[in-house]
């Protein structure tokens, strides 16, 4: 059943066999026994693609409805013991990962030395299913409806840099002036980032880029605090280095969207105790992060 599952989520025997550590042959056989035995054709196979045909949905439904029992009576079973075992696969952005997670699932696995947390770091989206993520951070609105999703935080976008850039170069005052300045941007799905949209003094403000520094989120911030240029930046990535000095707000009148961030897991309405556990463990770093934030956006207003 739980190979049955795969399949269908992955679309693939292939990705399937390596998720279970079998080799594609064997998962096909497996496929090819149990629709044998059932006299239904699960999956509809061509040279590119494996999608269930309408009688393997409601074999697959039903599978899934069974996989989820069994692993809810194995946490049933283990209740009573307190160490967590096994292994969970998170994806996050990279500059969340390193001021975040990094630290946070180190002290975990230091608790329970059964469990294993295995980091997939990066700003692109991986597929939950296809690459067996049990629960991913993302940043921004969802595209997939299917997946269930817990808010960590909601926060703004705002411009930064530091002491030391700004110095050096000619003063803003509106963000048409960001024209004349290093903008460092990011990638999105492989594609630059090619302009900013400002909010503030009620206008919107569309600024197009022309960066020669694009990487990730972290590469980004990172490049910011070494006054390489100007970021805009989810202020709960850069709360550390505002408090700290490292970076300041440009043009703090005005602001980028709001970002929302989740914590994503796959569709099962079932979720493994480990699983669990790590996000009962993040959410009150989350939580205590957004509040510095709000604290700093609160202080900043009074400023002003």
């Amino acid at each position: 059943m739980e190979l049955l599952v795969r399949v269908a989520e992955t679309g693939s025997m292939t990705l399937a066999a390596h998720q279970l550590h079998l080799t594609p042959a064997a998962v096909s056989a497996a496929v090819q026994r149990v629709e044998n035995a059932i006299g239904v054709r699960v999956f509809e196979r061509t040279t590119r693609s494996l999608h269930p045909t309408d009688e393997g949905r409601v074999v697959i439904d039903g599978c899934k409805e069974l996989v989820d029992l069994w692993q809810r009576t194995l946490d049933d079973a283990r209740g009573q013991r307190t160490d967590l075992e096994g292994t969970v696969h998170v994806s996050a952005p990279a500059d969340t990962t390193y001021v975040l997670l990094e630290s946070m699932t180190a002290e975990l696995c230091d608790e329970h030395p059964k469990l294993q947390v295995v980091l997939h770091t990066g700003d692109a989206i991986q597929h939950l299913h296809r690459d067996a993520i049990d629960m991913a951070i993302r940043y921004g609105p969802l595209q997939d409806s299917t997946l269930s999703a817990r808010k960590l935080a909601d926060l703004p976008t705002l411009l930064v840099a530091s002491e030391d850039y700004l110095e050096r170069h000619s003063p803003l005052t509106t963000p048409e002036d960001l024209t004349d300045h290093r903008c460092l941007t990011l990638q999105l799905s492989s594609v630059p980032v090619s302009s900013w949209q400002l909010h503030g003094k009620g206008e919107v403000h569309n600024v197009d880029l022309a960066s020669p520094l694009c990487g990730d989120g972290y590469l980004a911030r990172r490049w910011a605090v070494a006054g390489k240029g100007i970021a805009l930046k989810s202020l709960f990535d850069v709360i550390d280095d505002l408090e700290a000095g490292r970076l300041v707000a440009v043009l703090p009148e005005y602001l980028g969207a709001s970002t929302a961030i989740h914590a994503v897991f796959p569709s099962r309405r079932f979720q493994r105790a480990r699983v669990r556990a790590l996000y009962s463990a993040i959410a009150p770093h989350f939580a205590a992060r957004v509040e510095r934030c709000e604290a700093w956006l609160a202080d900043s207003s009074r400023r002003a």
